[in-house]
């Protein structure tokens, strides 16, 4: 029986190779939809990046989109780990990019979100009804739950279809509100909490803006992974996220992002919104 030997030479030079490189860890991706503009989403949310880069021990890539066109692509390419969304972005990607919630967000101490048509005071409207033929310019476009899909339920609750009154768009939801202070639409459709967002109130008298019309607390906005993310991974990052308001140090981090928490949350919190989702698609 021949035995194979190594070589002398053979075996000095697998004695001085340098040892294989262990692989680099894979980033995981952080998406932000457009409930803000883009720098300023980058500006709230890397410091909440920075801390899961470090507890995750692996690099944490934050992603904000210019627009909600760019932000669907996205979504709909699987491009994030995980990913804040608006509710309506949520049902949807659930169902057809297997996304499941995590967690939600806690603002101004409240677990719970509420659509609203907004007025000036002196605009002389006090009712739906009188917004027929008026122009109303909704936050962020046909896909924003809480600016536009619950605005519009909340016109369809009061006897107005779609081409009673005259639908514009801003780029957001504080810009919607900011539009209608200015004059620029008669009514402006976003969420109620926006009127209380440093954004609008450091630039507008708000005292001088009426609600309308405000639909039912909702549960608020959800952050979501992909359904193929380990357990044990979607664990650790429930516990991180939930685990900041119980800190001074992640107290800060979620003051920076303007929050003043995240709860717990799962997919079944958001069948209220299925419902007015559906009701929509079937009246318009």
């Amino acid at each position: 029986m021949l035995l194979a030997v190594p070589l002398p030479g053979l075996l000095a030079g697998l004695q001085l190779a340098p040892a294989a490189q262990a692989a680099e860890p894979v980033p995981l991706k952080l998406g932000i939809f457009p409930r803000r503009d883009a720098v300023q989403s980058m500006r709230l949310f890397k410091p909440l990046a920075a801390y899961l880069q470090e507890q995750l021990g692996r690099p944490v890539e934050l992603e904000a989109s210019a627009s909600f066109e760019d932000f669907e692509q996205r979504l709909a390419e699987r491009r994030y780990d995980l990913v804040h969304l608006n509710q309506y972005h949520y049902v949807k990607s659930h169902q057809a990019q297997r996304y499941e919630a995590l967690v939600q967000n806690e603002e101004f101490g409240e677990a719970s979100i509420r659509g609203a048509i907004y007025v000036r005071k002196d605009s002389g409207i006090s009712s739906l009804q009188q917004l027929k033929g008026k122009s109303i310019i909704f936050g962020g476009g046909p896909q924003a739950m809480m600016a536009y899909i619950v605005p519009s339920y909340l016109l369809r609750q009061g006897g107005l279809q779609a081409g009673d009154y005259q639908a514009q768009f801003a780029s957001s939801p504080p810009n919607a509100v900011l539009a209608t202070y200015l004059g620029q639409a008669d009514a402006g459709g976003a969420g109620e909490v926006v009127m209380r967002l440093p954004l609008v109130t450091s630039k507008v008298d708000v005292t001088e803006l009426s609600l309308l019309a405000v639909s039912e607390p909702l549960p608020h906005l959800p952050w979501a992974v992909k359904a193929e993310m380990p357990a044990a991974l979607q664990e650790q990052l429930r516990e991180l996220l939930l685990g900041l308001k119980q800190t001074e140090a992640g107290r800060g981090i979620l003051k920076k992002a303007r929050l003043s928490g995240l709860n717990p949350v799962t997919d079944a919190d958001y069948d209220a919104h299925r419902q007015i989702i559906q009701q929509l698609e079937v009246t318009d």
